[in-house]
């Protein structure tokens, strides 16, 4: 049986820590400390972190974490991403929001608006409501405001420790004939591009989960990386700085990967370095509307 107060409780922290992040956001701020305050926040609050913290800047649309003491910081007229997860025992709640100077503002409000008109539609007709029709009404928006719809990032259903599964949410319409379901938890997160509308993998991954639970692993420092990895993380993804207690964790990373055991997140970059907006919320469809918990 799905715990839904599970749910909202992670969505309630959730929101109470965006709230707080939007505060530390400037200039000069270091990502490795604003992704450390991010994820201590949640533990305060008693969650803990769905996935870790991404902050993206730019041209990178997501996917992208600080390394272990990372010196990145915040640039002037940065448009900065923000996306959290938090998660009460797997039960996962996933938002995520943009901010920027005035000349980024237009691009803001691009996925504002599609991420208001997609849930005001849900709102008004619940389970039974076609995919295909969320996705005109955010193609639509975005491009109303002068720009394009990220292609090949999409909205997904949550199920307890899983971050991503059915229905797929495309930002751009498709031939789906998909509806939504009464009880299903979905996250919808239009992506507004002011460059090419469609993003590649680009750099070193610093994001994982596991893909799998059973290999031969022979290295004795691997085996108990997978261990640690299945108690605390299960499916869920998680970052490498958190495994920097592990000695010779890249070699163990390395071995894992080779057997196939983990699945890697690379940051992911707006083919022609245009700019990235991207606003997300969570929400339960229920029978004639939708409770958002984010």
């Amino acid at each position: 049986m799905v715990n839904y107060d599970k749910y909202r409780k992670a969505g309630k922290i959730l929101r109470e820590v965006k709230k707080d992040t939007r505060e530390e956001i400037e200039p000069g701020k270091n990502l490795f400390q604003l992704a450390e305050y991010v994820e201590n926040r949640i533990r305060e609050k008693g969650g803990k972190p769905a996935f870790p913290c991404n902050i993206s800047l730019n041209e990178i649309a997501a996917h992208y974490t600080p390394k272990q003491d990372d010196e990145n910081d915040i640039p002037e007229d940065a448009l900065v991403t923000i996306d959290i997860g938090v998660h009460i025992d797997g039960y996962i709640a996933d938002s995520a929001f943009t901010v920027g100077t005035e000349k980024d503002q237009d691009l803001i409000k691009a996925t504002k608006s599609a991420l208001e008109k997609a849930i005001k539609l849900v709102k008004e007709q619940g389970a039974g409501i076609s995919v295909k029709k969320i996705s005109e009404t955010i193609e639509k928006e975005i491009h109303e405001h002068g720009y394009k719809p990220v292609a090949n990032l999409t909205g997904h259903g949550l199920n307890r420790w899983k971050t991503h599964v059915d229905p797929t949410i495309p930002n751009i319409s498709s031939p789906t004939k998909a509806k939504l379901d009464k009880g299903q938890v979905i996250a919808i997160e239009p992506f507004a591009s002011a460059g090419s509308g469609r993003v590649n993998e680009s750099g070193s991954p610093e994001i994982y989960s596991l893909a799998k639970q059973k290999a031969n692993v022979r290295d004795r420092r691997s085996r108990k990386l997978l261990e640690h990895i299945k108690q605390n993380y299960k499916t869920l993804p998680f970052a490498k700085r958190w495994l920097s207690d592990f000695k010779r964790l890249d070699y163990s990373l390395k071995q894992l990967r080779k057997k196939n055991l983990l699945n890697t997140y690379s940051p992911l970059k707006d083919r022609s370095n245009g700019r990235v907006s991207q606003k997300e919320h969570t929400m339960i469809i229920k029978e004639k509307t939708c409770e958002v918990i984010t």
